[in-house]
């Protein structure tokens, strides 16, 4: 049985990172878990149009406007193309 505060382990079996667990974790907040709910400005990245070199520099870097912020130095590269590659798998 698992608890409330148990969460998805962030690595795969072989040891890389799990984008759905770590999406899960930081993203999920405000972009849900399809990523079609946005709460405040958040994105609605089940609909998004950028690519996904696009995606990847925001989350590393925040987005222009200052409302996300950046998660370089929170994730590592791997990480967030882990992150990026699911959010891919959210379009519709």
């Amino acid at each position: 049985m698992s608890s409330c505060g148990e969460q998805e382990a962030v690595t795969t079996e072989s040891g890389e990172p799990n984008g759905e667990a770590i999406y899960n974790q930081n993203c999920k907040v405000c972009h849900g878990g399809k990523g079609d709910r946005v709460v405040g400005d958040a994105a609605d990245l089940s609909s998004s149009i950028k690519s996904f070199e696009e995606k990847l520099y925001i989350i590393t870097n925040g987005s222009e406007s200052g409302k996300m912020t950046s998660f370089k130095g929170v994730l590592t590269e791997k990480e967030i193309s882990a992150v990026t590659t699911h959010i891919e798998s959210l379009l519709k």
